[in-house]
């Protein structure tokens, strides 16, 4: 029944969002980095209502007001700088249960907030996370055939320097399209479709990516609904490893 209604909810997901009207995000900007997020929807929708914040608390603030104020059909989180505890996770979260947006999630704190990140994670479909510090490590896309991947030939980033970056996941019922390791390996899943079908949860910076703005096209026109699914025969494969 869980399967069924998965379905039911990717396919209303697919009619809903296919044109979005009204986006709210919140992103970080730093060191030169950041600014990809809002380039990308400007290219494909010129005209939506797009409201972004960053900056830290005062941003994430005028973000949480706006959350509950009017009906979003795509929401964005994409922390990468800043504490995070200011962003009202609860209130996402209880959005995602609804159905009531695709959510776009990514945080450089799912361990270690005191603001319920990781049930936001666990509600997406992810039950672990091991979060990456240091330098610069590859990147891999798992399912090169999904909407994500399309056209993404190099999946590095660069290393604003700024310690813990990106994570790791260990998955139940999110479907990884990337990760950490040149082969699909528990515990190793980067960009991932949540359990919805529609949304996104992402240890990968899309931000300082070196084809940023390309990557992050590809996750909203996916999130907006745009045909294309993972290969089933592939999808057997990645799960013979979890």
């Amino acid at each position: 029944m869980k399967f069924v209604l998965s379905l039911l909810v990717f396919f209303m997901a697919a009619g809903t969002f296919a044109e979005p009207t009204d986006i709210l995000v919140y992103h970080e900007v730093q060191s030169g980095y950041g600014t990809a997020v809002i380039d990308a929807i400007n290219i494909l929708w010129p005209s939506v209502n797009l409201s972004a914040h960053t900056g830290g608390e005062a941003g994430m603030l005028a973000f949480n007001a706006e959350l509950g104020a009017q009906n979003w059909d795509i929401i964005i989180t994409e922390c990468w700088y800043y504490d995070t505890d200011d962003l009202y996770w609860p209130g996402i979260n209880d959005l995602y249960d609804t159905g009531a947006a695709a959510i776009y999630a990514s945080c450089w704190e799912w361990n270690g907030g005191t603001s319920n990140q990781i049930g936001l994670a666990n509600a997406m479909g992810v039950t672990g996370v091991s979060e990456i510090s240091g330098g610069v490590i590859p990147h891999y896309a798992w399912e090169p055939t999904h909407p994500i991947c399309d056209g993404i030939s190099d999946w590095s980033w660069a290393d604003p320097g700024l310690g813990v970056l990106n994570a790791r996941f260990t998955v139940s019922d999110a479907t990884p399209v990337t990760g950490w390791t040149s082969s699909p390996t528990s515990g190793e899943a980067g960009i991932c479709v949540a359990n919805d079908g529609i949304s996104v949860i992402s240890g990968f910076t899309a931000g300082y990516a070196i084809e940023d703005v390309a990557i992050w096209t590809n996750i909203l026109e996916f999130m907006a609904g745009e045909p294309g699914s993972l290969e089933s025969t592939t999808w057997g494969d990645i799960k013979t490893n979890f």
